[in-house]
């Protein structure tokens, strides 16, 4: 669950334009849509606002401040043994934790550089979005086995304060575990896919309201995320990933 503090300034967002959910759709309906991504949904396709970036700091010892105010979740230090702290949730030894990055908003397990939070009022628990800018960036840590180039695809599995997950396009993406940190800012490379992010092209690939349209696409991407949780040896995460439940 995200809790967060930031400040924000607010960009605006441009929609596509309505499309017959029932018609049968190419790309080269759409143009414009399409040059985001060929298989964006009708009338799904729109700019984001501000991005922001969370993540699980890495501690020597719990405090309050950082893990419940700022971050919502951490891993800290005690007696020799790494435990997994979550806003709501009671501390566990991350080795028996079953998500081993903590939790989104429906006891689902977050992924790194995967999961995004935002307004459950404006995006549906589930969906699969492409960001444009994203792809080709550098993304999560070798450190805790999430680094990867990025296709650009992630899933809203999260939400945040509604004081400022307010409105459509409003992310906060999910960056991983963090050392090197200030001021709820992550230094390990998260500012420039937040920079990135911001004011960019994204649409709906595939929405929990239409599950038949897309539904290749939704499989190829839990298989691709399950692949990454097993190889970084969250095993919950990997039996987690399903968009439509």
């Amino acid at each position: 669950m995200r809790v967060f503090w930031a400040f924000f300034i607010f960009v605006a967002m441009g929609c596509g334009a309505q499309a017959d959910e029932s018609a049968p759709y190419s790309a080269s309906s759409n143009p414009e849509t399409a040059a985001i991504h060929p298989r964006c949904l009708p009338g799904k396709s729109a700019t984001s606002k501000q991005v922001t970036h969370y993540y699980v700091p890495i501690l020597d010892a719990y405090d309050h401040y950082t893990c419940d105010r700022m971050e919502g979740t951490c891993i800290y230090k005690k007696n020799g043994e790494q435990w997994l702290h979550n806003y709501g949730y009671q501390d566990q030894r991350l080795s028996e934790a079953r998500c081993k990055n903590g939790y989104g908003h429906r006891s689902n397990c977050l992924n790194p550089c995967r999961t995004i939070a935002a307004s459950t009022k404006h995006h549906r628990y589930g969906e699969l979005i492409f960001i444009k800018s994203l792809v080709g960036k550098r993304c999560g840590s070798e450190r805790d086995g999430t680094a990867m180039i990025h296709d650009g695809f992630v899933y809203v599995g999260d939400t945040g304060s509604p004081k400022y997950f307010n409105s459509k396009g409003r992310f906060d993406f999910f960056w991983g575990r963090c050392i090197n940190r200030r001021n709820g800012v992550c230094l390990e490379g998260a500012v420039p896919i937040s920079d990135s992010l911001s004011s960019s092209q994204y649409c709906i690939v595939w929405d929990p309201a239409n599950p038949s349209r897309n539904a290749d696409l939704r499989r190829e991407f839990e298989q691709k995320v399950r692949l990454e949780a097993i190889a970084r040896e969250d095993h919950g995460a990997a039996e987690d990933i399903n968009l439509g439940k």
